[in-house]
């Protein structure tokens, strides 16, 4: 079934490739390179340093470069080199035998990849022209875009198959005209040419986030900066597709990107016995999986589609959403319910996955004309998510990966009854926002204390400032946003307000807005 797919997604290329065996030479450790661990400008660009210093990520040894005199002497016994990955210290090779360099004094270890299957989380696209605004407003992307945070000045790595169709389409012309796209790079062809050749899936994706063409078609994120990379070749199925994805996110590290959003998964490979279990699906296990969360520990948010196997025998999530510092996107249609087609949850560890859900049912995008039509799958709900997470950054770009993941779970509209078809639910932008005002906020102001907590019938809040009057907005919603009580008041020193408060037993949201700040409580009746 999943050929079909493929098939069905790629059927511009009219050839196939087979890649031959490859080999991961590890080595015990970076050489030379060691010298640039004092010297972070020789390593990484200004953007990515920047990134760094803004939550305090150190230089480490993982971050230097591959030793170039152990490469020199891999290729004087033969080897063609494919890549290198400097975060786990291998390079990977082509040899036709390569145990000899084995017997080299600094490799560590040699290993033969599996012949992964990687499949898009994506399915063909339909002809029936639609519009975004659903696509947004489910996120309350409406309401951050009005805030005037579009994802400008973030930028956003798509790690995904080829992007044919985007230097036509009309909704990318200010992407285009405006130079955000930054860059682009094919891991497969070791290129920069990521228009030809690789189908259009990657457009599909991208146009999700940056098309900007007012009453047509709006992204998540239409004012930020793009790099597009390749890590996927449709005309195969070879186990070094998970490598090239692992270069493709150290590259995004080395320029700077804030998000990457990658569209694609893991779960079966061409022989069978070489399959992933359930049990892999641990968050540690799959090479891929184990790059997502190093790229979230250099301070990357990563988002990816939970997968399409829902229906499917398999049925679960695939590397590397499994990751646990992975954002996994599940897919729901028009009216917020549950597709079918969505990789289940729960992790192997029995963690929460899918995390949480965006529209993947006849999602608008660009097809490989470049034309606006619709499509299904988690590849275009997750996405969604990617690009206004580049929002929540633009506003608050201080706050960590841990932080801004935590913002967007607490936001969806599940969040105290997670389930393993949406995770924690359908996000909330616009309160992941103001749940992320809520420490700066507590900060400022400081004032108010809310008691009892849990309360029953009567709700108390004091105000304590050092002088004077203080005028507020106060706000009582539930988990889904709505508000059930609002009310203007003007405090004094030392005053305390008592709302009597009829609600049903549950968790609710206190919102106290001054001229000063914002002051954010959790209660509980």
């Amino acid at each position: 079934m999943m050929k079909k797919v493929l098939f069905t997604l790629c059927f511009i290329l009219a050839y196939t490739f087979v890649d031959a065996q490859k080999t991961r030479v590890y080595f015990k450790d970076k050489g030379e390179q060691l010298s640039l661990l004092n010297e972070a400008n020789k390593v990484l660009s200004p953007a990515s340093l920047a990134r760094r210093q803004r939550h305090n990520i150190p230089l480490r040894e993982n971050d230097l470069p591959v030793s170039q005199e152990y490469i020199a002497q891999l290729e004087m016994l033969g080897a063609k080199i494919e890549g290198r990955s400097r975060w786990f210290n291998y390079a990977l090779v082509e040899h036709p035998n390569p145990t000899v360099l084995a017997t080299l004094p600094f490799v560590e270890r040699l290993e033969n990849p599996k012949q992964y299957k990687l499949h898009l989380s994506g399915t063909t696209s339909t002809y029936d022209y639609g519009f975004s605004r659903n696509q947004v407003e489910m996120l309350k992307g409406d309401l951050m875009h009005a805030r005037g945070y579009t994802g400008r000045g973030v930028t956003i790595a798509v790690i995904d198959a080829g992007f044919t169709g985007v230097l036509q389409a009309a909704v990318l012309d200010s992407l285009r005209n405006e130079g955000r796209i930054l860059g682009s790079y094919s891991f497969i062809s070791n290129d920069t040419n990521v228009y030809i050749g690789g189908g259009s899936h990657g457009a599909s994706v991208l146009s999700t986030m940056a098309a900007n063409a007012d009453s047509i078609f709006i992204g998540t994120a239409p004012h930020a900066n793009y790099w597009l990379l390749t890590s996927e070749n449709i005309a195969s199925e070879t186990p070094v597709e998970m490598d090239d994805w692992l270069f493709a996110a150290e590259f995004a590290d080395s320029v700077g990107a804030d998000v990457i959003n990658s569209s694609l998964g893991y779960s079966t490979f061409d022989d069978s016995a070489d399959n992933f279990s359930y049990s892999d699906m641990d968050g540690n296990t799959a090479l891929v999986t184990q790059a997502a969360d190093m790229a979230s520990g250099k301070g990357i948010v990563v988002v990816v589609s939970a997968g399409n196997e829902g229906s499917s025998s398999w049925q679960y999530i695939s590397a590397p959403a499994d990751g646990d510092s992975v954002l996994a996107v599940g897919a729901v249609d028009f009216q917020e319910n549950y597709v079918a087609f969505s990789s289940r949850g729960p992790s192997a560890d029995n963690r929460i996955k899918p995390d949480v859900a965006a529209m993947g049912l006849a999602t608008t995008l660009i097809n490989f004309n470049g034309e606006v039509r619709s499509g299904s799958g988690t590849s275009f709900s997750s996405p969604l998510v990617a690009g206004m997470i580049a929002c929540l950054i633009q506003a608050q770009p201080t706050r960590s990966v841990a932080e801004i993941v935590d913002q967007v779970k607490r936001s969806a509209h599940q969040y105290w009854t997670p389930d393993n078809l949406l995770g924690y639910g359908i996000p909330n932008f616009d309160r992941a926002y103001i749940i992320g005002l809520d420490d700066l906020a507590e900060q400022k102001i400081g004032s108010f204390a809310v008691f009892p907590n849990p309360f029953k019938d009567k709700l108390n809040i004091s105000f304590a400032g050092e002088q004077g009057t203080v005028d507020a907005r106060l706000k009582i919603l539930d988990p889904s946003g709505k508000v059930l009580l609002e009310k203007e008041h003007r405090f004094s020193v030392g005053s305390e307000l008592s709302l009597e408060l009829d609600l049903a037993r549950g968790l609710y949201y206190l919102n106290i807005e001054t001229n000063e700040g914002s002051f954010s409580q959790l209660i509980k009746h």
